[in-house]
């Protein structure tokens, strides 16, 4: 990377919502990224029940929502998170357009009063641009003031901000990024959202104002605008879609983005960087880096995928779309040191481990994300990485890399871990909508449990019975996608048991295995495909399968889509009720399948 003689300011970006999400068809030599191998453990771990005091779920909520492990380091002084935002002047109407959500119940009195105001003021007639919801300070407040879910205020000291709420907030400390305070990111930016009770979503885009709800995924969420909107987004290299020199500037992804090269300017990266996280495809209009989707694989591959909801975690399992992971407190370890701090790849073990994916194609990732956090002051000249990073707080360290312990060699505290699982185990599903019909759920339920050719066979692969737990395996690619075996493009044949790397060039969606290309299960002995999801909640979502490529105006609309027969027998997840297209289509028993989805619910935890 050419170094710049200064780095520009953010600039401001438009926040297009756009969530449909399609596979780039050439490219592809940069699959040559492979399974996590490090220690080949391939041993199938299984979360069993366990007995947890009552007061770890209360320790488990917290850490959900405010607990960091001191990435606030990484989202400060590396990605520069708040500056950019500051910089460029994201009103709270922003903060909502891009799927941000707002706990009433953490704001100050003044800010509180404030916002009703605002809103009193739409109420009769007033333009929201010309209230305080325009106000770029206020958003700085609501971070401030801890209420922006998901994004945690820390004073200078290092101790985490008190909230606008507590009887130990003072008004007049604001957020100073100068003084030392700093902002870090917790998993409930993507897990959590509101009751709307005082914003609804679709005010001002998919975010809301109410009391926080956690478990449920922030629909509408879009984490490359927000990411974008950093001063310094070439922090998150390993995550974004790189262009790659050692494979004749080769790059995988979404879309016609051309990936990040090597030897631009900081100046030509960044742009770059947000266009990837911004974009979209010049000819589809569909996003590189999609709506409520994230990429928490360090593969300079555009692989990001749909946000899993994280309420009774303890019915679902594998973990991670590939079900890379058998228990999640591994999974989340992984989230925590290198999702949302990625200069953990830096290190001696991560470095080892980009080298055990893929040779020189990890070493060149290791090596200009080295060189991105150089060039733009990161990493002051003539300091040594260990000096400054990682910044997340590891209880262990040197763990073997590719480990499921700590892929990149460092652990978070087992406590902590356990106390948030043992909060997410216990969280409730979303309760049905109101309004369906009894006996077209009865109806559908009776297509879903029965075998073929009176039924539609689901529950041949998914529970029957809602509170039941999802199997702990993995179903095969081939299984989910029959075209995968028609045109495989395979670069690595041999990796000493584990899944050759290799993707498919056939069927509609050629970049459906994209996700599995760098980590799958056969790390633990697992075939190469993906974990069965939770049906639960399917009312709020509009887009299904991992990849987000069927779609719908509504749930209703995107289920029946799923199993309308029209997608074809080579389309991924060709499950169809009825099955053969030759057979007259079956509309109404189709409608009474999809009214029994979006009621499926679990009863409360035991």
């Amino acid at each position: 990377m050419k170094r710049d003689h200064q780095t520009p300011a953010p600039t401001r970006h438009a926040y297009p919502l756009l969530s449909l999400r399609h596979a780039l068809p050439g490219l592809l030599a940069a699959v040559v990224l492979s399974a996590c191998g490090g220690d080949n453990d391939r041993t199938v771990f299984v979360d069993r029940p366990v007995e947890v005091p009552v007061d770890n779920v209360a320790k488990g909520k917290t850490i959900f929502s405010y607990e960091t492990f001191g990435n606030e380091g990484f989202w400060t002084d590396a990605m520069q998170l708040p500056q950019g935002i500051a910089a460029a002047g994201v009103t709270p109407l922003d903060a909502l357009s891009l799927g941000l959500n707002v706990n009433v119940n953490a704001l100050s009195s003044g800010t509180a009063a404030a916002l009703l105001d605002a809103l009193d003021q739409i109420n009769n007639g007033v333009d929201p641009a010309d209230t305080v919801l325009a106000s770029p300070a206020v958003t700085l407040a609501l971070i401030n003031e801890g209420a922006v879910i998901g994004v945690v205020p820390f004073a200078a000291d290092g101790t985490r901000k008190p909230l606008g709420s507590d009887t130990g907030f003072n008004p007049a400390d604001t957020l100073d990024l100068a003084r030392g305070d700093k902002v870090g990111v917790t998993c409930a930016v993507c897990h959590a959202g509101t009751d709307g009770s005082v914003v609804p979503a679709g005010f001002a885009g998919p975010g809301s104002v109410g009391a926080q709800v956690d478990g449920v995924v922030a629909e509408g969420v879009d984490i490359g605008n927000i990411f974008a909107a950093a001063a310094n987004p070439l922090a998150y290299l390993p995550l974004l879609q790189l262009q790659f020199t050692s494979l004749g500037d080769a790059t995988l992804g979404n879309g016609d983005f051309a990936g990040i090269p090597d030897g631009a300017s900081v100046a030509e990266a960044t742009a770059a960087a947000r266009e990837y996280l911004t974009g979209s495809d010049t000819v589809t209009g569909e996003r590189y880096y999609p709506v409520t989707f994230f990429d928490p694989t360090p593969d300079g591959i555009g692989n990001a995928t749909y946000i899993p909801p994280f309420f009774r975690t303890d019915l679902a399992a594998p973990w991670g779309h590939a079900g890379s992971f058998a228990r999640l407190n591994d999974f989340n370890n992984l989230v925590y040191t290198v999702a949302l701090d990625p200069t953990s790849l830096l290190t001696t073990e991560g470095r080892a481990l980009l080298n055990a994916l893929a040779g020189p194609v990890g070493d060149e990732i290791a090596n200009r994300y080295e060189e991105a956090l150089r060039d733009t002051g990161v990493l002051p000249d003539g300091v040594a990485i260990s000096d400054v990073l990682p910044y997340v707080n590891a209880a262990q360290t040197g763990l073997a890399p590719g480990s499921p312990a700590g892929p990149a060699g460092r652990r978070v505290d087992d406590d902590a871990l356990a106390a948030l699982k043992a909060y997410t185990d216990q969280l409730p599903s979303p309760a049905a909508p109101e309004g369906l019909d009894p006996g077209q759920i009865a109806l559908g339920e009776q297509i879903f449990r029965s075998p073929r050719p009176e039924g539609a066979n689901c529950a041949a692969c998914h529970t029957p019975n809602p509170d039941d737990p999802v199997a702990n395996i993995v179903v095969s690619m081939t299984s989910l996608y029959p075209r995968y075996n028609d045109d495989l493009l395979v670069l690595l044949p041999d990796r000493g048991g584990l899944s050759p790397v290799q993707t498919t060039l056939a069927g509609p969606q050629p970049g459906y295995d994209n996700a599995l290309i760098v980590l799958d299960a056969s790390l633990r002995g697992q075939p190469r495909g993906f974990s069965k999801p939770l049906l639960l909640a399917l009312d709020s979502k509009t887009e299904f399968l991992h990849n987000g490529s069927v779609t719908g105006a509504d749930s209703a609309e995107a289920l029946n889509n799923l199993l309308d027969p029209a997608r074809g027998e080579d389309a991924p997840h060709p499950f169809y009720f009825p099955r053969d297209t030759m057979v007259t289509d079956d509309p109404d028993g189709r409608a009474a399948l999809v009214t029994y989805l979006r009621s499926r619910t679990a009863s409360p935890a035991p």
